[in-house]
Order: structure tokens, then sequence, then C-alpha cells
């Protein structure tokens, strides 16, 4: 999908069906509830009291909206993205942008200007929280974006969370910090679904996201320089934020507690830093894009993002272990729980696959992995249950590996601050491979499904069927399925009248799974007639 305007990206929703526009005026007190109304679509509130922004939300929270900006199938959402987090088109700099449109600096920054909100009961503050946070590599001036939430301060101040140790922008920070310096940054607030998962896509420290993000457009990414610094922005940002990350302080400031992407408060009270804002530029009567997160259905909301960027990460580092992948889904707020369908050709490539699965992302999920063979939908939770109940078995199908990165949302953990560490768990949903195993033994038994009948079928009469079926078998032995199949459209009746008058010659070969009739002297063709069965108890006299 190319480059666009928030305003056209509006529209692009609205007619793919995935939006709701309320036309009437609303406080900001009522944001909060008006999000939690609409969990599977994105929310666009044209007019917001006491505000010059229109406000939407939940714009990047479900698989229809990241097939509608991949252009793809729910199941090729992370081969997909993958893909385009491999690919490098170098941006193109333009000299302005509508983000241009009002420039304020100095005393006249003022983020009331945003419709602040109370979101969640015990949230700590108003949060400004669809931020995405541009900064540089202090050593080598490679640029990162990513999204963080900031809580609100002062008109001119905020805090950024930033307690997960892998992310870059905390990793820029900390250089700064033992150097004594503060950390600037330009923050887009809000963007289309595409740059959203441009954004969170991992890729290697040293990449320029600028290329990645060229490459999930098909094209350059238009890029224009910051007012106060030297940070490209992209030129479709509506709203940007720039100033400085204090950390010369350090973590040091109260941040929180928020609603987070589990639904609970996670990491209750933290120490993070706080965020000046010397200049804010905007799009005039541009659009507030606020991320939802928590509440009434906390897997529906534009955390949810996280999962397509994690199923690209196992599915990459699937490919790259040399596993024959083929589908990855992941499921839970943020991706806790992965799938994984693989089609297997060693002993242990399950066992590997997991491994691979728990251990890949940055991003410290999922929690607990499963993977499948090729014939379970990993998206009918119903085949998935049925391949864990029947090819699983917890003695020897289950891999735990201790002491692995967390996330800080994970009241597990038992921590408020990093570091955060968990146990992950993985199982072993594959039909076992070795001696002793019987693929076909798992097969799913499905509705059978003979077809029509042949057009203008002649009509055979009883004693015609029977002499034709004694041909039919003597030429080879047949399943049961192959008879009747050859006999579709016979009026049945006669079909199983003539089975039974040959039934007492029938017995059954010992090929495994389909047990064909074969003309035999008794019913186990390939063994030795048994000796008659004693139906009585053996300490019975026999009469």
């Amino acid at each position: 999908m190319p480059q666009q305007s928030l305003k056209n990206f509006v529209n692009d929703l609205e007619r793919a069906g995935l939006l709701v526009r309320i036309k009437e005026e609303k406080r900001v007190d009522q944001l909060s509830k008006i999000m939690d109304s609409y969990p599977d679509k994105a929310v666009y509130v044209e007019k917001v009291k006491d505000c010059e922004f229109s406000f939407l939300a939940n714009a990047y929270s479900n698989y229809d909206q990241y097939c509608l900006a991949l252009g793809c199938s729910k199941q090729e959402v992370g081969r997909k993205a993958a893909e385009l987090s491999r690919g490098r088109i170098k941006p193109e700099i333009v000299t302005t942008a509508p983000c241009k449109d009002v420039i304020l600096k100095g005393d006249d920054v003022d983020l009331t200007r945003f419709p602040l909100f109370l979101h969640h009961d015990r949230d700590g503050n108003a949060f400004i929280q669809d931020l995405c946070f541009i900064s540089a590599d202090p050593d080598t001036g490679v640029q990162d974006w990513g999204i963080y939430r900031s809580m609100y301060r002062s008109k001119n101040e905020m805090n950024i969370d930033m307690t997960c140790e892998t992310h870059r922008c905390r990793i820029n920070a900390m250089k700064n910090h033992h150097t004594g310096k503060n950390t600037p940054v330009s923050i887009v607030v809000g963007g289309p679904t595409i740059d959203k998962l441009a954004l969170i896509a991992s890729v290697p420290n040293d990449t320029n996201d600028w290329e990645v993000l060229g490459s999930f457009y098909g094209a350059p990414a238009k890029m224009v320089k910051s007012e106060t610094n030297d940070l490209l922005v992209p030129a479709n940002a509506e709203i940007v934020l720039e100033g400085e990350i204090i950390t010369s302080e350090g973590w040091i400031h109260d941040e929180g507690p928020y609603g987070e992407a589990s639904g609970m408060y996670g990491g209750g009270l933290k120490h993070n830093c706080r965020v000046v804002i010397s200049c804010m530029t905007f799009v005039r009567n541009g659009i507030y894009q606020h991320a939802t997160i928590g509440g009434r259905e906390a897997g529906k909301t534009d955390m949810a993002s996280a999962r397509p960027c994690l199923e690209s990460d196992i599915c990459a580092s699937l490919k790259n272990a040399g596993i024959d992948v083929l589908e990855v889904r992941c499921e839970g707020v943020v991706g806790e729980v992965a799938y994984a369908k693989i089609r297997t050709h060693a002993g242990g490539d399950a066992k590997q696959a997991l491994g691979v699965m728990l251990t890949c992302s940055r991003q410290g999920v999922p929690k607990t992995a499963m993977v499948f063979d090729d014939d379970v939908d990993i998206w009918n939770d119903s085949e998935i249950q049925k391949a864990w109940a029947f090819r699983f078995m917890p003695a020897h199908d289950t891999l735990i590996i201790p002491d692995c990165n967390g996330i800080g949302i994970d009241p597990s953990t038992g921590r408020d601050e990093p570091p955060y560490k968990t146990s992950k768990l993985g199982l072993d949903c594959t039909i076992p491979i070795g001696p002793g195993w019987r693929r076909d033994n798992f097969d799913w038994a499905l509705a059978a499904d003979l077809g029509d009948p042949q057009a203008n079928v002649t009509a055979m009469s009883e004693d015609e069927i029977a002499k034709d079926m004694e041909t039919f078998i003597t030429e080879q032995p047949r399943a049961w399925k192959e008879i009747i199949a050859h006999y579709l459209g016979q009026p049945y009746p006669f079909v199983y009248r003539a089975f039974g008058r040959l039934r007492p010659r029938l017995g059954r070969a010992d090929d495994h799974p389909w047990y064909r009739y074969t003309f035999s002297g008794h019913e186990f063709a390939v063994e030795a007639a048994p000796d008659a069965k004693i139906h009585c108890a053996p300490h019975h006299p026999r009469a």
C-alpha cells in the first residue's frame, strides 16, 4: 500500500466497512466508552468538544485491517510481513509536508490542545498513547522509530515508558544517559496501519527504518526534516512533537499506572524519564489518533498489532532454521500464544521449531508455543483442540525453557521494573515420527463425499449387481468406499443386499488403514482360520 495521509486512510477504512464514523459532537470523557463499544472496528469522532482535532482510535486492531494494509489473507500476514521486513528502499527527502501547516515553538507548545481524557479507572493521568518516537543511535546516527506511551505532566512535558530492554529507543537513551546527555526525539502521533506494521517489524539494530518503511510501501518513503533537530519524519505525518528525553537525569520520574494490553494494570507505578517538548507541528484541522488498549475486550485493541510482527519474526526464524513452516498464527493480547503449521521431515523438527518460536523475537513473547502438522487448520480452534487432545502426550511432547525474557505487562513475572523473566512452554502437537508410529492412525475421520452419480446410469437389478460386484472384488481387494462409489446411482437397498449375498465368502485384507474386502476362506484373510470363540466363563462346563 502506498504512503497516504491519515484522512485518506480513514476514508479507506470506511469504504472497507472497517470504521464507524460518529458525526455528533462528543466530550473527551465519553471517548473511552466509545472505544470500548466498538471492539471490532476503528472509531472516528468528527468533533470533540473544546478541541480543534477530530479523534481516531482502534485503527490497527484486527486482521481485517492488517489484510487491507498488506493486500493478503490472514493466513499470509506473517509471511508477507516477514518478506517486506527484509526489503530495503532508500527514502526520498522532501522540503515540506502538510504537518508543517501549523508550527508552534517555545511557550506556544501546549499538549492540552489534544483531546486528553481518563482511559482506565486507575490511570495515573491522561496518556498520549499512539506515539511513534524517532531517535538516533548516538554512536552511528542510525535512526529508529517505535511505539511508546506517554503520561501527561504539564503543557510541554510528558513521560515516556521505556522499560523494555530490547527496544532501540531505550538502547539509544541509555547510551546518552551514560554520557550525561539528553536524547533528541521527534514524535509522530498516529499513522496508517501500514506505517505501524513497518514500524514494529523486527530488524537488526543497524537498519535504517526508513528503508524498511519504503519496502512496505513498495516505493521510497517520503521524509521531511524536523524543525528543531536533524531527525526525519514521514511526510504523511499528521502531528509531530519535537523535544528531548531528559536522559541526563535518568529514570527518576513516576509514571503509571495504566491499563495495559493484558486487560490489567501490569507494571504498577514505574520509574521513567520525562520528555520536554519544544516544538509541535500539525495539519490544520487534523486528526488526533489514540491507540486502544485494555478494556472490555483486551484482545481487540491496537496492541494486537504486535501479533503480525511476531508472526513475521517466527516465520522468518523458522525458515532460517531449516524448518518447513507453512503458516504462523499468534493469539492472546500481544501474541502470548503462538501456533505454527509445519511439514515435518525428521523426528526432531517439531521440538526444534518450538525452541525457535519461544526465543526468536525481541518482543519477549510468545510465552506458550504449539506446533502442528500440515493437515491442521491453525486458524480453526476446534482443529487445534483435536490435535492437542490426540497428538500431544505430556510426558514427551512438552518443552519448558526457564529464565527467558518476559514482558512488563505480565504480572506473573512478579516485577514492576526490568529485568522481566519468565519461563516458556512448548507443546508438540504433531504426529510422532519413528518406529511404532503409523501416521494414518491419526488421520481425521471426515464426512464422506462421493459426489453426484454419473448422468444416465444404467439401472441394474439386485442379481446383476451381485454378479458384477463379485467380478469387481475378484479383480482386486476393494475398500467399502470403492464398492459404494462404484454403484453410486443404483438403488441402495439393491447394493447392500447384493453385498450381503457375497459376505459369507468375503474376508478382510490386512492392508491398513482400508482393510479391503477380498474373497477368502475366513474373515481375517491373512490369518489362519481362528478357533471358534467360546462366549462363557472358562470355569463353566460346556454344553
